[in-house]
């Protein structure tokens, strides 16, 4: 009976110290290979699990006036959509807006994918010169018309600003072409403050003169020594 016995609990060993042996294997696999059921199981996670993603920015631009960016407006813009549809969008373009400034309307670009946010619509404003007023920066350009006499004895006028009249004084022998500058008569800057006006002298001269007007004219022309295509000429 203890032969037997001695019999069983060597095979008892022998099972447990291959039960061991295959644990420790278990253990070296895995330390290199990682669990195979769990790496199945995470893979088929991933592919279940999407990502999220942003949609794209739609951008356009719209014209406005200098007088609409000036002051500020609010204008109607339509877009055709994905589906060919036409979308109406309000855009409140703030008063002062720069040239080439965006607009954003967030969520309203092209929709995003997996349950993602939509895209933005960005919206570049573009301000067009008028026949009136050219914008360079923060500076407004206008014409300032004189006629001949206004411009050769000088003279006192009111110019038209963007937003007021605004008094100037011509000294005498004004050219056209020269410039006078009426500072923060201009643009918005940005900083609570404004550019400058700069009027540009255009001396006319009047299409259909009356008798009196061509007699002085013609009065002038035989007294004075003044010659525009000589310079440096000693005047009388």
């Amino acid at each position: 009976m203890w032969n037997t016995h001695v019999g069983r609990k060597k095979s008892t060993n022998y099972e447990e110290s291959k039960r061991e042996k295959g644990s420790i294997f278990s253990e070296f696999f895995q330390m290199f290979f990682g669990e195979t059921n769990n790496n199945e199981e995470k893979v088929e996670k991933n592919k279940s699990k999407k990502v999220q993603i942003k949609g794209e920015n739609i951008e356009t631009e719209i014209k406005v006036s200098i007088q609409d960016a000036f002051y500020g407006v609010e204008k109607k813009i339509t877009l055709r959509t994905l589906n060919g549809k036409m979308k109406n969008f309000q855009v409140k373009i703030p008063s002062g807006i720069r040239n080439g400034e965006k607009i954003r309307l967030m969520g309203q670009g092209k929709p995003g994918e997996n349950g993602g946010k939509p895209g933005d619509l960005l919206i570049k404003i573009i301000i067009e010169n008028d026949t009136k007023y050219t914008l360079q920066g923060i500076d407004l350009y206008t014409n300032l018309y004189l006629s001949p006499w206004e411009a050769a004895l000088g003279t006192k006028v009111n110019l038209s600003s963007i937003d007021e009249e605004v008094s100037l004084y011509i000294p005498q022998g004004m050219q056209s072409g020269e410039t006078l500058r009426i500072n923060g008569k201009g643009y918005h800057n940005g900083k609570a403050g404004r550019g400058d006006l700069i009027a540009k002298v255009q001396i006319m001269v009047p299409k259909v003169m009356t008798k009196q007007e061509k007699e002085l004219f013609t009065k002038l022309q035989e007294i004075s020594k003044y010659n525009p295509r000589i310079k440096n000429v000693a005047q009388e």
